[in-house]
């Protein structure tokens, strides 16, 4: 009965925090230990009792919407800790994160349970193993353009457009030139467009890949408002034709500090 009076309670607190301050914010009250202690007693757990991290973990991970909250809670205790590799795939697919970040994801989970296994000399093997995923690597850019950009400066970003690209993408193209060929292969997947490049000389074959989140207008507006931009221009193209967000093949705003 304690555990489902906890859900009811910790998704309005995550919520509320998350929209206030965002999941970066919540990822680093998270790593507080005396936060993290508050936050069980808040949700009605013992303030004297073992079993915090586990309890709460389990709470959050059964009270978070990655959709909704862009904050994923994977791993657990005993059997479920050894299925953070299959949840990070499920939670790569639903934030759209290219197949190089999710296995990035998967080999630093890999990575911290070895260490808790065979470099912390404690005397116990891991049975608990959690791990707190968030959608917003992408903002980091904008804030470091912002804290970068002098007062009354000027941003400018240039951009894939969105629609435009879901409606004229080029699934393949080969060109040679100079006994080299480059082969490329296109796709839309979720808010991704991906690339495979191939690239052929002299018998050798060299494959590359691409993956690029794919914003809307309005995404970016946000992004760029909430870091603190002020967007006064948008353009559609290189020769300064105003932005539509249909017809235009390019998004570039400019913005000022």
């Amino acid at each position: 009965w304690l555990m489902n009076r906890m859900k009811k309670l910790a998704k309005p607190i995550v919520t509320i925090i998350i929209d206030d301050y965002g999941s970066d914010e919540f990822l680093k009250r998270l790593s507080d230990p005396f936060w993290f202690q508050s936050l069980g007693c808040c949700l009605g757990y013992d303030w004297h009792s073992s079993g915090v991290t586990t309890v709460i973990t389990s709470v959050l991970k059964r009270s978070v919407d990655p959709e909704e909250h862009s904050f994923a809670v994977s791993g657990g205790k005993g059997r479920y800790s050894r299925q953070v590799p299959q949840e990070l795939d499920e939670i790569g697919e639903i934030f759209n994160f290219s197949n190089f970040q999710i296995h990035s994801l998967q080999y630093a989970s890999k990575m911290c349970a070895k260490v808790d296994n065979t470099a912390v000399q404690a005397g116990y093997t891991l049975y608990h193993h959690t791990f707190f995923v968030n959608n917003r690597e992408n903002w980091v850019v904008i804030q470091k353009a912002y804290n970068l950009t002098k007062s009354g400066g000027f941003f400018v970003l240039d951009y894939l457009n969105k629609n435009y690209l879901e409606e004229n993408l080029v699934p393949s193209s080969v060109f040679s030139r100079n006994g080299t060929t480059v082969k490329q292969k296109r796709a839309i997947r979720g808010n991704r467009v991906e690339k495979k490049i191939t690239i052929e000389k002299d018998g050798l074959i060299n494959n590359f890949y691409e993956s690029v989140r794919l914003y809307d207008f309005n995404e970016l507006k946000d992004i760029l408002e909430q870091t603190g931009f002020r967007i006064f221009k948008t353009f559609g193209d290189f020769n300064g034709n105003i932005f539509e967000r249909n017809s235009s093949p390019r998004l570039i705003i400019c913005a000022e500090k």
